[in-house]
């Protein structure tokens, strides 16, 4: 079965008041999250978001997952993001198929 990835984003850090905005968003901590519907790995991070201009500005009450996301995406760069979706699917994969495992000593009973 092939990895589905998923981003969630919590918390984001907020200015409460910059430059006559309210709750301007200025880091967002975010996780990638990755399945095959029986396995999960993920990577987390945060970056820092610049500063909006009041003309661009989006109240964040409106800020909507995508919007969040294309901020994430566009800091860490497109091949920063396919090298952590790599590193997730490897990850998986070795849940999939061990290699190492940690056994008790065979003169213990636990």
């Amino acid at each position: 079965m092939a990895v589905t990835y998923t981003w969630v984003f919590n918390p984001l850090d907020v200015k409460l008041s910059e430059d006559g905005l309210t709750n301007v968003v200025y880091n967002v901590n975010w996780r990638l999250i990755g399945t095959d519907g029986t396995y999960l790995a993920n990577v987390y991070g945060s970056v820092g978001v610049p500063a909006p201009s009041p003309a661009a500005f989006t109240p964040y009450d409106q800020l909507t997952e995508s919007m969040v996301q294309g901020w994430v995406v566009d800091a860490l760069g497109t091949e920063q993001v396919a090298q952590y979706e790599t590193s997730i699917a490897a990850r998986i994969a070795l849940q999939q198929n061990p290699v190492d495992a940690s056994l008790s000593p065979p003169w213990s009973n636990t």
